[in-house]
């Protein structure tokens, strides 16, 4: 499993997108995605936009931190 994942890894933003879109309907009921057609088309549209270089990205440890900003400020400090 990590031998694929570091080479899927490797893959262009469109295709680890669909490859995404692949496993995940494989698991789970027949024919129901976990993200519905709106949520993908949205993923798709910032992908593109990163790859165009209109947009940019964001590390695990930066929208983790940015999240937690946004729950103690909703939560009162």
């Amino acid at each position: 499993m990590d031998e694929v994942l570091q080479m899927a890894m490797k893959l262009p933003d469109g295709d680890r997108l669909r490859l995404a879109e692949a496993l995940f309907s494989s698991v789970g009921p027949a024919g129901q995605l976990p993200f519905d057609a709106e949520w993908i088309a949205e993923a798709k549209r910032r992908a593109a936009r990163i790859d165009a270089g209109e947009g940019r990205s964001s590390t695990w440890a930066e929208v983790r931190e940015r999240a937690r900003t946004s729950l103690k400020e909703s939560a009162g400090g």
